[in-house]
């Protein structure tokens, strides 16, 4: 794969960002830096970058495709109302995966674990007042 001004620009900025991003975002960080780049260039680099294994592609309930860096390893909790993202500080999963790899006998590649529930901001913005009525806004 040929190594461009705008190549280089999209993986430094995957593996600067904490968590995923959708390709619009990369778009609107990447204009900074490469005003002349169009959306469907950011598209098509983050496809040939997902099929060699450079970033993964996730998509979540909420139907949004969002990209990570390979690099990154990480898991999430997802608010299903507001969408707020916590990520883990460690992996849960290192010890399942190594003692599934030992009775299996797979050489396990990778893993990707999200979490969804709400966070606590919803749960407070629902829970019911003194006079038993939801102080859920409209």
């Amino acid at each position: 794969m040929k190594n461009t001004k705008q190549r280089q620009a999209i993986v430094r900025l995957m593996e600067q960002n904490e968590g995923p991003m959708t390709a619009e975002m990369l778009y609107e960080k990447l204009r900074e830096c490469c005003p002349t780049i169009a959306l469907s260039t950011v598209y098509r680099n983050l496809e040939r970058f997902c099929a060699e294994g450079l970033i993964q592609k996730e998509s979540l309930n909420d139907g949004v495709v969002r990209y990570t860096s390979c690099r990154q390893h990480g898991h999430y909790l997802v608010c299903t109302q507001c969408d707020k993202r916590i990520r883990l500080q460690s992996c849960p999963l290192t010890a399942v995966e190594e003692e599934i790899a030992k009775q299996t006998g797979f050489s396990i590649e990778g893993h990707s674990l999200t979490i969804y529930g709400k966070c606590p901001d919803c749960l407070r913005k629902a829970s019911p007042d003194s006079s038993g009525r939801k102080t859920e806004p409209f």
